[in-house]
């Protein structure tokens, strides 16, 4: 009897373990694949304004783009490492509810991963050096100029190109520091985009810098034909963002640009980051209303 329970346990381990190594020869047999948003592809672009950069473009294009010969409005979306798969998901809903006309998305990302995007993020979005930014942060900001000839003279002549755009339609979405530069283009070349998404920007940055560039803007210019969501959280910071933000807002508003459609909005109970989702929804249906 003991000898048949033996053969027994041993005739039951040895099932055991066949079972167990085809299961893991299985799983190594079939590597897992990266998951992939429904009609989206990417490329690259070296450019020759940004020293030793390469970026990465991701598109997002609507449903029947390859069916259709229509010409399609497009929103460019800065830190596309997190903000050009929130952007693409929201603009499908939105399109499916019919909230929105369709639309192209343009992501603008760097590809190398999450530090060095926070890294150089600086360098891009921000006109100049900030001299009261704490010992060690943000030295390597001031490139803004550069990243626009990049955006202008190279990025919109390939995406121009390559799809179907309207390029009478355009939009940009900016949070964050990508905030403190949509605000800053809109006053220093604001015939780049025909609308602007502004959540949550650094308005603070450089002794609100981006504040007066915008007084200086309305000594010649009397018209801004464009349209402006601008937006933040409720419990975003007050020093650097509330209160030059609500600024930045009454300084337009005093102004009466003709031709301006400016909507704003206060994201109540949100943060710093949890905003972003719901202002680029908000800003995505003011700007492409069908």
């Amino acid at each position: 009897m003991k000898k048949i329970t033996s053969f027994s346990t041993t005739l039951i381990f040895v099932f055991v373990l066949i079972c167990s190594t085809g299961i893991q020869a299985q799983t190594t047999q079939t590597p897992l694949k990266q998951v992939c948003l429904d009609n989206t592809e990417q490329f690259s672009i070296t450019s020759k304004y940004v020293k030793d950069e390469t970026y990465v473009i991701q598109v997002g294009l609507p449903d029947g783009y390859s069916t259709s010969n229509k010409s399609y409005p497009v929103l460019y979306v800065l830190d596309g490492e997190i903000s050009f798969g929130i952007a693409k998901g929201i603009s499908d809903v939105l399109i499916l509810g019919q909230d929105i006309k369709d639309i192209i998305v343009i992501g603008i990302s760097y590809g190398k991963g999450k530090e060095y995007w926070i890294d150089y993020r600086d360098r891009d979005f921000a006109p100049s050096k900030d001299t009261l930014q704490p010992k060690g942060w943000h030295l390597k900001a001031g490139g803004a100029d550069n990243f626009l000839k990049f955006i202008k003279d190279e990025l919109f002549p390939v995406v121009n190109k390559g799809y179907r755009t309207n390029p009478d339609s355009t939009g940009i979405f900016g949070g964050s520091m990508g905030g403190l530069l949509t605000s800053y283009i809109l006053f220093k070349q604001p015939e780049m985009f025909k609308g602007y998404i502004i959540i949550s920007p650094i308005l603070s940055w450089d002794s609100k810098c981006v504040l007066k560039l915008g007084t200086e803007y309305f000594v010649n210019h009397k018209e801004l034909n464009r349209t402006v969501y601008i937006a933040y959280s409720s419990l975003d910071d007050k020093e650097y963002i509330i209160y030059p933000t609500d600024e930045f807002i009454k300084m337009i508003q005093m102004h009466n640009y003709k031709g301006l459609k400016l909507v704003t909005g206060i994201l109540e109970g949100q943060t710093h980051a949890s905003g972003f989702a719901i202002g680029i929804t908000n800003g995505m249906k003011t700007l492409f209303h069908p």
